[in-house]
């Protein structure tokens, strides 16, 4: 249902906007219209094109919208200290339109989606910074590189929904899914997979010497 269609303060532009991350989402950039965008938001087409300049001008403004809504969600998480799994899910849920708008342009792979990447690491190494200072996660010595990888497996995960709900044996995006993915993800971010530390010592150790591991010489 269009969200025209239920009372809110939003301005013009802002329902524009929102409409235009669903359809973006649900069907991509190339088949969405300014017109299709435009009905659902209850305004003219000329007003999406006043607003934003032109089709790709509202998808550089969603684009701004959903990195920077990625960011504030998470640290106002952070903040509240709120650890409530029923609160976290019903976050999740709100956060599905931009989730699937997310999924749509990683699989583009556009010049867009690449400015899109990058933004998300810029917040997310943002909010890292933030939930190190507020005691909610360990510090790093590579935390640039850490966010990176950590961004890379959750929006590869995204890409590859239909897959790993299929292996699981639930829907993509259900409620069901999201559990079990946030069950495993947190087992592995909170309490790792390894044992000890050989692994992580040896990769340290061949950085420091440029010397590989005993092990590796032979393969």
């Amino acid at each position: 249902m269009s969200s025209v269609n239920r009372q809110d303060d939003r301005t013009a532009a802002a329902r524009i906007r929102d409409e235009a991350i669903a359809r973006f989402g649900d069907v991509g950039f190339q088949k969405a219209t300014v017109r299709d965008i435009a009905s659902a938001a209850g305004v003219s087409a000329g007003l999406v094109l006043h607003h934003f300049g032109s089709k790709e001008g509202l998808r550089e403004a969603c684009d701004a919208h959903v990195a920077a809504q990625y960011g504030e969600r998470r640290n106002r998480a952070v903040d509240s200290g709120n650890t409530d799994a029923f609160a976290a899910l019903s976050g999740l849920r709100e956060e599905l339109p931009h989730l699937k708008y997310l999924l749509r342009s990683l699989r583009e792979g556009t010049p867009a989606s690449a400015r899109l990447f990058d933004e998300i690491v810029r917040e997310t190494e943002a909010l890292m910074a933030h939930s190190v200072e507020a005691g909610v996660l360990r510090p790093s010595d590579n935390l640039h590189d850490l966010v990176v990888l950590l961004v890379g497996w959750q929006f590869g995960g995204l890409v590859l929904q239909e897959h790993i709900a299929r292996a699981m044996g639930a829907e993509p995006f259900s409620d069901e899914l999201v559990v079990r993915i946030a069950r495993a993800s947190l087992e592995v971010l909170t309490h790792g997979v390894f044992a000890d530390s050989g692994y992580e010592d040896a990769w340290k150790d061949f950085e420091a010497s440029g010397e590989p591991p005993p092990s590796a010489e032979r393969l």
